[in-house]
């Protein structure tokens, strides 16, 4: 393949017009590597691993350009140059060379997502850990960052959450409040025992005002059915159901 004329592009490209008709964008260092500015013709087998090495680069301006808008893990850059048609040459030696470069270290990455989601959010270890481990962290790796989420961290988060839950209480009774946040907070990945801990720490009163207004509620509905002992009976049934007693006048 002979080189008949080449053109200078934007971001470090050139593109290479070719006797046969065809045109191919090649990188400044591919450019310079091959010296295919100086080279007049180029053979098949040379030709295939140029455009090969190439890929290698344009891999790797990829990855950079996505790692200039948001931290990546290297499991991420993996899936996401796997995505866009790259091979496991070109992403291996991408991820190498970033890597060397400081551009992606999942040690680094896993300790600023642990700081950062105490910080800002209201997850536990346990959901914290399990989303790094999805975004290809190693367990070494995520098991060191979690060591800033010491139990003591843990506690006072969850102490405060707990007390912010209780006080925007408006329909729950007592029991089935706690029962609520023990579900809700396990599921966020607080430790079980820890919130078990917290909540018999803490004094939560039935709210007779919440008792009346769920006794309200279900008069209203039920009373079009029953009347007289029966409607007593169901009304109490489903207050009982609810943690509650029958409200004070």
């Amino acid at each position: 393949m002979k080189i008949e004329k080449f053109k200078k592009r934007p971001n470090g490209l050139y593109t290479l017009y070719f006797d046969n008709f065809n045109s191919y964008d090649f990188y400044e260092e591919i450019i310079l590597k091959y010296e295919l500015l100086i080279t007049k013709f180029i053979e098949e087998k040379e030709f295939n691993e140029i455009v090969n090495d190439n890929k290698n680069y344009e891999s790797y301006y990829l990855a950079l350009s996505l790692l200039k808008r948001t931290i990546k893990t290297k499991e991420e850059i993996k899936k996401y140059l796997s995505e866009r048609g790259y091979n496991k040459e070109n992403i291996e030696k991408t991820i190498k060379r970033l890597e060397q470069q400081k551009y992606i270290n999942d040690k680094n990455y896993a300790r600023s997502y642990v700081h950062n989601n105490i910080v800002t959010t209201t997850k536990g270890p346990k959901r914290i850990a399990l989303e790094l481990e999805k975004k290809g962290i190693s367990e070494e790796d995520y098991e060191e960052a979690l060591k800033e989420y010491s139990r003591e961290v843990e506690e006072e988060k969850l102490k405060k959450l707990i007390l912010k839950k209780i006080g925007s209480n408006h329909n729950k009774s007592a029991k089935i409040l706690k029962q609520k946040l023990l579900q809700d907070f396990t599921n966020n990945g607080f430790h079980q025992t820890t919130i078990k801990e917290i909540l018999e720490s803490i004094s939560i009163k039935d709210d007779n005002d919440i008792a009346k207004k769920e006794y309200q509620k279900y008069y209203k509905k039920l009373s079009k059915k029953y009347s007289g002992k029966e409607l007593e009976y169901k009304i109490r049934q489903k207050m009982y159901n609810l943690g509650f007693r029958m409200p004070e006048e």
